[in-house]
């Protein structure tokens, strides 16, 4: 079976892959709309959105959107992203076409109660505050910032708390009434229900939605590699986050090819990482590699938690791994091991079915490709040694590195 691929008259897409031997249904319901698409003064209003699409419907008060799926063991939730915004349901094959009846409920029959938006700031200022305790998350606010002078993806997606406490109810439905449109969404379905059966729902709960949409231009990033720090210190913290980035051109610039490349560059440099950082030198618990690669920005970045007083010398071997990748010190035997762990790896990931309806949505909405899931266990594994040398001089410049310290306040 493969991914399948329709559109609706109204215009919006689904894909469907059909795996009857599971028992549970993965259903996402994605809109092309995050962070980057904000101004300042608003940043944080997507995610602020998507908080207000569990409030209440027409047919449902914010009560039973929360019961009905709690009582029928299903997974919900949403969150906003860079680039896009995903509402989402794991359940069992039975309950399938009611997971389709309560998203396309959210979406489409939302009432955004006055009441319920005032309320909902305190709850989204304080999971920003949650964010904002962690070194871990606050981290991937900060490199951003680090790496773009101008681009809106150094903006959180969270925005912050003066950004929240300013946002009202017309900028909410501004992004609604413009973005939340079929001809701007996908609805994805991976998982036990068979491909007519699926559609056929899909037809029933979303073919009578209509809204018009004019499409947003996104800016693709133009900035070039450049030398900066940023070091934020945190009362009530003991541990020190270090984190080294560069930035890579987005999916809508790069391609298929660079794509691929790049993620096998990050699985190569997590495992230097871990050997280097962790079990010769004892520095830190989880030193690791990550790839985020939007459709119009990018960049490849280490992070490591460590001991204040480690710091320095914690910086210094995670910058020779990455001169290392930038000199072209990599063996062929190397990109093979790696390049086909990380093939694997996607292949088991295969039993997740709601973990594969967000990986299907995730693939159209930033590169255009439903199919780019399925296929990629097979593209990656035919990375070369070539591809990793060429990506890896293209963007690599430890003269030129982004760098965020956030370490204890004294």
């Amino acid at each position: 079976m493969h991914t399948r691929n329709f559109t609706l008259d109204n215009g919006l897409k689904v894909a469907i892959y059909s795996a009857p031997q599971f028992q549970t249904v993965g259903v996402s319901v994605g809109v092309k709309y995050g962070s980057v698409d904000e101004n300042p003064r608003i940043n944080g209003a997507a995610h602020y959105l998507e908080h207000m699409l569990f409030k209440g419907t027409k047919k449902r008060t914010w009560k039973e959107i929360n019961e009905i799926p709690r009582n029928l063991g299903m997974v919900r939730n949403a969150f906003t992203d860079k680039e896009t915004t995903t509402y989402f349901l794991g359940t069992y094959k039975g309950y399938f076409d009611k997971a389709l009846d309560l998203l396309s409920d959210q979406i489409i029959n939302s009432t955004f109660p006055e009441k319920e938006f005032e309320l909902e700031r305190g709850p989204i200022i304080n999971e920003n505050l949650i964010y904002n305790d962690s070194p871990i998350y606050m981290f991937y606010d900060f490199l951003p910032k680090a790496l773009y002078k101008k681009h809106p993806a150094r903006m959180p997606i969270g925005g912050d708390e003066a950004a929240i406490r300013r946002t009202r109810m017309s900028d909410i439905l501004r992004i609604y009434n413009g973005h939340y449109s079929p001809r701007n969404m996908l609805v994805s379905i991976y998982g036990a229900v068979g491909v007519d059966k699926a559609l056929g729902a899909v037809k029933r709960y979303f073919g009578d939605f209509e809204k018009k949409y004019t499409p947003q231009a996104r800016d693709r990033t133009r900035e070039k590699q450049e030398h900066k720090e940023i070091t934020v210190t945190k009362k009530g913290i003991k541990q020190t986050r270090l984190g080294i980035g560069f930035k890579t051109r987005g999916f809508g610039d790069a391609g298929l090819e660079e794509y691929l490349a790049v993620s096998v560059i990050s699985e190569i440099l997590s495992k230097r990482l871990f050997d280097e950082i962790r079990e010769k030198r004892g520095l830190s618990y989880d030193p690791r590699s990550s790839y985020s690669v939007y459709n119009t920005f990018g960049f490849v970045a280490a992070a490591a938690g460590i001991e204040p007083a480690k710091m320095d010398e914690t910086k210094d071997v995670m910058l020779k791994e990455f001169e290392k990748l930038q000199n072209g010190e990599v063996t062929k035997d190397e990109v093979r091991k790696r390049a086909h762990g990380l093939s694997i790896s996607l292949l088991t990931s295969r039993e997740d079915t709601l973990g594969m309806a967000l990986s299907i949505s995730e693939a159209y909405l930033l590169y255009g490709d439903s199919t780019l899931t399925e296929r990629m266990p097979e593209l990656i594994d035919k990375v070369s040694l070539d591809d990793i040398r060429k990506y890896s001089g293209k963007y690599i410049d430890v003269d030129r590195y982004g760098l965020v310290v956030l370490k204890p306040k004294k």
